[in-house]
């Protein structure tokens, strides 16, 4: 600028010296013209006074214009020096301009010989803080004595133009070397090798060429103290934009039509497209909604928040979105991102559902629970609070307050009566305002438990504590049932211990650490422990070790004793049955010990000395009464077998002399033969009776089962009975449904069971009485009774009845009938019960069950004598098939039943 001012105040000077020339030619002019018009006049002057006057009026007039001459350079002077000043001014404010630019403005005055010359002498314009910044790209190996604009331009000179215009990026030296040479514009940025982006545009103006280089950083460290600051830390814009394109947060900008413009990559996986290109050609919300987010966010002209459900890969996300104005211009007029609270939202829901558990859960449980809030109203209360108060639901609806739910439980009389009730109701509500915590601290604490004892009688038990949201909670209990059984509970303990020191029996209790909870005094004595001893509880092996030396060849025994109580192993968890140690004083001690359900271990020992030594005397006696019993079995069984054989030959006679094979009888003999049959016939049934009970006592009788017509079988023996209750005055009844069906048993026996039955029926029934025979049945089993009218039996005679040889009263036979029946039934897996009271007859019911399978005999064998049965024994009787030998043993006897 300064050039072209001089160039014009030196064309001024020339302008002014050539105009000076021109006047005064012009000047000489015209005299000689006004001369030559007067030259007439003057002829006559004399040439030396017309010479010196025309040489004084050529001075005069030189003199006349050097003067208007000089006045008007001095005013051209004058007003060029004015307009160089303000060109000068103008310039400096240029400079500053250029100067304050963040950046640096490099300006060539190229001509063809300086564009061979490398990098020129290009004006260097900018700041001193840009240059610096600037330097720092330079290369570090370079000549010192290289010009600063030579470094910086060699280093930034091979780095590659960033040009959207451009397909391949060429090299920085390249575009300006055809900017200065044919004055191809250009801008872009370059990278440098630690990622920071150098923006570089180059223009031609007028004959001049200038190169822009502007560092965003020193820019934005000029911008201000808290926005500098912030951006002198954070990446530059390309480096922001890179790093939205790698959020896993999908974000996205629209243009004034709304249209998307750039999506990242987070928006296209949501949406599943294969890349943001495909996103911004299809037009792919992530929800039709968010577009009108967009559109209210553009009208109002502020952020606008939605939240949007989207399916995405097969997975339902939550995305909070916000849609912001950018208050650019192009395609930046709306921002936009999806915040992923898929998770947030996922716990909201999960913290609901848990909330409304706990509600029901807290309407569940027996004790009541009210919750009130900062301002004392009632929020929550579950059913136990209104059951408890007896409150129904209008009473509590609405906003109810604290104090207003005890005035009105006070009105009612269901609230402590103190002798200061105001005072009393201030202590209840102090929770609220004593105690306080800080402002933003957690609200916790509470009050101590509280005792009301009502006047129905009840006592509740009161908690308060803060709830952390504010307010109080209050839970009541009633304990009156609980104080009731502690009391019980205690006196139990107490009798408990009084009855464990009362035992015989020695009792200790192990925890499950081994240490002795609980001792009895029989304990202490039996092993002759010190008591303080034992009160230090002490673990099981140093009691074992006191005990070991009291015993002789004990240790198994105890160290069993030791496994079961301290062992955490199924298999040493058990009882531990009765195990007898011998001691060294010659006393015998059986130990035990049962698992309790605590984990603890009840050991008990007791001194049986004196019961081996009664088992001993026991034991001796038993096998004398065992072989005199064999002795007795084998004497009855041979002298049945031996009376059998005479006695046949008896009744054979009999008969025939009864027949009158060997003449007519007088009426007196056909008496006494008739006499001799009937006690032949009984004497015979009796010796039967012996052999079946050896029999079964010898497990040499079975039974033969196959199904049975149950009625046809009542009915058959209340035939053969018939003529017995005709003789005895005695009605009989048959008692059984016709359709009670069929059931498998051995119908020998059992009506062997039936005959027994209602003969000691009849036996026991004077005339005019009645004799009920009956069956039914009871699920799968048959139940047959035989009742009667008689006169009952006692209690001690009922329990003997079922013995075999006992009999009662003056029709009593040899006491083998009822003997007999329990067994038979035996036979057949059931049981007989007699229901008889003195003076009211007796009821005896047998109950058969259904057979289970492998109990028919697979043995056979004889049992000796029953071929020698008669025909008339068989019409009383069925005749006895072949018996087989079982290999059980005799089942004990139930005393219920006498005959």
């Amino acid at each position: 600028m300064r050039r072209y001012a001089k160039l014009l105040m030196a064309g001024s000077t020339l302008s002014g010296v050539f105009g000076l020339s021109s006047a005064l030619a012009q000047s000489a002019t015209d005299t000689a013209e006004t001369s030559g018009g007067s030259l007439s006049v003057l002829t006559g002057v004399d040439p030396l006074v017309a010479g010196a006057a025309g040489a004084i009026g050529l001075a005069v007039a030189a003199v006349v214009w050097a003067l208007r001459v000089s006045a008007a350079t001095r005013h051209q002077s004058l007003h060029w020096s004015d307009t160089l000043a303000e060109m000068e001014a103008r310039l400096e404010k240029a400079d500053s301009v250029l100067s304050a630019h963040p950046g640096l403005v490099l300006v060539w005055e190229d001509d063809t010989d300086s564009l061979s010359a490398g990098w020129g002498e290009p004006k260097i314009l900018g700041g001193p803080a840009a240059l610096a910044s600037l330097l720092s790209f330079s290369k570090e190996g370079e000549d010192a004595k290289t010009l600063p604009v030579d470094r910086l331009l060699n280093a930034l000179g091979a780095l590659p133009l960033q040009d959207d215009d451009a397909e391949k990026p060429e090299p920085l030296r390249d575009k300006i070397a055809n900017l200065r040479a044919h004055g191809v514009a250009f801008s872009g940025n370059v990278v440098t090798a630690d990622g920071r982006s150098i923006e570089i545009d180059g223009r031609v103006a007028g004959g001049q060429v200038a190169l822009w280089i502007t560092d965003p950083a020193v820019r934005m460290a000029e911008d201000g103290a808290v926005i500098g600051a912030f951006r002198e830390r954070a990446v530059d814009l390309h480096g922001a934009h890179a790093l939205l394109e790698r959020s896993p947060t999908p974000a996205w900008r629209r243009n004034a039509d709304l249209q998307l413009v750039w999506v990242n990559r987070a928006y296209a996986d949501v949406v599943e497209a294969p890349n943001a290109a495909d996103v911004i050609k299809q037009q792919i919300e992530l929800d039709n909604s968010i577009r009108k987010l967009a559109a209210s966010a553009a009208s109002e002209r502020k952020a606008s928040e939605g939240r949007a459900v989207i399916n995405s890969r097969g997975e339902r996300r939550v995305f909070r979105i916000v849609e912001t104005p950018l208050h650019g211009s192009g395609d930046a007029a709306l921002g936009g991102v999806a915040i992923d609270v898929t998770e947030l939202d996922k716990a909201k829901s999960d913290l609901k559902q848990q909330i409304e558990a706990n509600q029901r859960t807290l309407d569940q449980i027996q004790t009541a629970v009210a919750i009130f809030g900062a301002s004392q109203n009632l929020i929550y209360y579950n059913r136990a609070f209104q059951e408890l108060w007896s409150l129904d639901d209008a009473e509590l609806s609405g906003r109810v307050y604290h104090g207003e739910v005890l005035d009105h439980l006070r009105m009612k009389g269901r609230l402590p009566e103190p002798s200061d009730y105001d005072k009393w109701k201030e202590q209840q509500l102090a929770l609220y305002t004593e105690g306080l915590a800080e402002p933003g601290a957690e609200r916790l604490g509470g009050a101590p438990d509280d005792i009301w004892r009502l006047p129905d009688g009840r006592t509740i038990r009161v908690g308060r504590m803060r709830h952390p949201l504010g307010g109080v909670m209050l839970a009541f209990e009633d304990i009156t049932e609980k104080i009731s059984l502690e009391a019980q509970f205690n006196t139990q303990i107490k009798v408990q211990k009084a009855t464990l020191n009362n035992l015989a029996e020695g009792v200790a209790v192990f925890a499950g650490d081994g240490k002795l909870r609980l001792y009895n005094k029989a304990f202490q004595k039996l092993w002759r422990l010190d008591a303080r001893h034992l009160d230090a509880e002490p673990h099981i092996d140093t009691i074992l070790d006191g005990l070991k030396k009291l015993a002789r060849d004990a240790d198994t025994s105890f160290d069993a004793l030791r496994r079961s109580i301290v062992s955490k192993a199924h298999e040493d968890r058990q009882t531990y049955e009765f195990r007898e140690i011998r001691l060294a004083d010659g006393r015998t001690i059986a130990i035990g010990a049962e698992p309790l359900p605590d984990g603890a271990t009840l050991a008990h020992f007791i001194d049986v000395t004196d019961s081996k030594e009664r088992e001993k005397e026991l034991k001796e006696r038993n096998a004398i009464l065992e072989n005199a019993d064999r002795l007795k079995s084998k004497f009855v069984d041979h002298v049945s077998y031996q009376l059998r054989t005479p006695l046949s030959t008896i009744i054979g006679f009999s008969e025939m002399l009864d027949g009158q094979m060997f003449g007519v009888l007088n009426d007196r003999q056909k008496d006494y033969i008739a006499s001799i049959l009937s006690a032949s016939y009984h004497l015979r049934d009796l010796i039967t009776d012996i052999i079946d009970l050896a029999a079964i006592d010898a497990g040499q009788l079975d039974v033969s089962f196959k199904q049975t017509d149950i009625r046809k079988l009542l009915e058959s023996a209340a035939t053969f009975a018939a003529l017995k209750a005709e003789d005895t005055q005695v009605a009989l009844k048959v008692d059984c449904p016709k359709d009670i069906g069929e059931a498998e048993l051995d119908e020998k026996r059992i009506k062997q069971v039936l005959f027994n039955l209602l003969a000691n029926a009849f036996a026991y029934t004077g005339p005019g009485g009645a004799v009920t025979i009956g069956a039914k049945r009871v699920g799968k089993a048959v139940k047959i009774w035989v009742s009667d009218t008689g006169r009952g039996l006692s209690p001690t005679d009922q329990a003997r009845a079922f013995d075999a040889f006992e009999s009662r009263g003056p029709s009593a036979g040899a006491g083998l009938g009822l003997a007999l029946v329990e067994r038979f039934v035996k036979l057949h897996n059931g049981w007989v019960r007699m229901d008889s009271k003195e003076g009211e007859g007796a009821v005896v019911t047998c109950f058969l069950p259904e057979p289970v399978a492998g109990n028919e005999a697979a043995a056979s064998g004889d049992i000796p004598g029953n071929e020698e049965k008669s025909e008339a024994a068989a019409k009383k009787k069925p005749a006895r098939k072949r018996a087989k030998p079982r290999s059980t043993g005799e089942a004990p006897a139930r005393p219920q039943a006498a005959e």
